[in-house]
């Protein structure tokens, strides 16, 4: 703060100056987070490929000379590291993933026309999860990175799916609406499911690293989407539903309205 003096018999006065350093602290947070990221992977990395390699071999050289009752106790030894090794490089690339530096490329794009393909993907599967579309966006042109978008999405949606595993009625929302404001215009990305919902201790730091409501989750899933929707000078925020599922909202910023996508 600072003191002002005064004159004669008026008293001085005092200024004092508030700073807000929550995004200072918050990109601090998320540096520090990257380098543990890139750390773990690094370390994590380097002794998978030969444990893979050894079970393998042990597998070709020994299986078929074994009798089945040690053959049967191989098989599943051997294939239980093989799984874990697969399971362990997914951990590593969503390490990797979370650590690296952006590099984003903005181009004119269509955000509806990128869900529906995205969308397309799961809906050719066997998944019994009703997937709603409910794109009212009349005007979703946006600046976005198409690759780093999609990965958003994915991540999003397979939240979604482990969320309403196993339930007879499992559905996902995926809505998208145009948001009016005093000086900018925003596309609004929304994804809503009636699984569990997120449990009011974990609520508040779900977008924190390795926070997870999963119990083999790696935790950076939704650090992740978060780090994308910054990359595009986004917002995001979650909260459980009213019917008790997880929501999801995300908004852009718009891009000219008056431009067109390139043919």
């Amino acid at each position: 703060g600072t003191v002002l003096g005064g004159k004669g018999k008026r008293a001085g006065g005092l200024v004092i100056v508030f700073d807000d350093v929550t995004t200072l602290i918050q990109a601090q947070r998320d540096a520090a987070w990257g380098e543990v990221a890139r750390r773990l992977a690094h370390e994590i990395k380097n002794p998978l490929t030969p444990i893979q390699l050894s079970a393998e071999r042990l597998r070709r050289r020994y299986l078929a000379h074994m009798d089945a009752e040690e053959a049967e106790v191989l098989d599943r030894a051997t294939l239980t590291i093989v799984n874990q090794v697969d399971a362990m490089k997914k951990m590593v690339n969503a390490f990797s993933d979370y650590a690296r530096a952006p590099n984003v490329n903005l181009v004119a794009m269509s955000l509806n026309q990128l869900i529906r393909e995205v969308l397309d993907l799961y809906r050719s599967g066997d998944l019994k999860v009703q997937i709603i579309e409910q794109l009212a966006a009349e005007k979703d042109v946006i600046e976005g990175d198409a690759g780093r978008l999609r990965q958003l999405l994915h991540n999003l949606v397979k939240n979604a799916l482990e969320a309403v595993k196993g339930q007879s009625d499992a559905r996902i929302i995926v809505s998208t609406c145009v948001v009016i404001g005093v000086d900018t215009n925003q596309i609004e990305l929304c994804v809503d499911d009636n699984g569990p919902g997120f449990k009011p201790d974990v609520l508040e730091n779900i977008f924190e690293p390795y926070v997870s409501t999963k119990p083999k989750g790696s935790g950076l899933g939704l650090a992740i989407v978060k780090k994308i929707v910054e990359e595009h000078g986004g917002t995001i925020s979650a909260e459980s539903s009213q019917a008790g599922g997880a929501f999801i909202r995300i908004r852009f910023l718009l891009s000219d309205e008056n431009r067109s996508l390139p043919e």
